[in-house]
């Protein structure tokens, strides 16, 4: 497993700074690379990390992850591409009274409790964790319903049905 990639959150964030880099899969914590979608562990994840304060003077990290990852299509269980882009805008709040009171207030904020040192590697896996998709599948798999028609019609019920009508 990699060792954190460290911040100071109050420094990070002041003074605007940028971080970027790439992650293996591998290296990341077994949540991650062990997930049940991923075909493929050895991807490899680029980040980027912004820091800022808002018009409200909360501070944020701005994090975008990108990455080509071969995920199990769930039709097929064969390997299918998929492109990780995504992009969060975490607000850094000082107490869970502010983050629940934010949270109530507006649903679509993304926000984490505010420490002094804040492990960037820990966002880039919950956002590769959150951006996952529920059920990935190739555009040319066939559908659900046409595989079922074939197994019916292999079906000893199906035989059974057929003898009953005369076919």
């Amino acid at each position: 497993m990699l060792d954190p990639i460290l911040i100071d959150t109050a420094t990070f964030t002041r003074e605007k700074q940028h971080l970027c880099g790439e992650i293996s899969l591998r290296q990341l914590d077994e949540r991650v690379w062990s997930h049940e979608l991923l075909a493929q562990q050895d991807s490899l994840v680029s980040f980027e990390a912004t820091g800022g304060i808002d018009r409200w003077q909360r501070p944020f990290i701005d994090i975008a992850i990108k990455a080509e990852l071969q995920l199990f299509c769930q039709r097929c269980l064969q390997a299918v591409n998929w492109s990780l882009n995504d992009q969060a805008h975490v607000i850094l709040f000082v107490s869970e009274q502010a983050l629940d009171e934010a949270m109530v207030a507006d649903e679509t904020i993304e926000g984490i409790l505010q420490e002094a040192q804040t492990n960037l590697t820990s966002l880039v896996e919950d956002q590769i964790l959150m951006a996952l998709p529920f059920a990935p599948l190739h555009d040319v798999c066939a559908p659900v319903s046409a595989v079922r028609q074939d197994q019916d019609s292999d079906s000893p019920f199906a035989k059974l049905a057929a003898l009953k009508s005369g076919h």
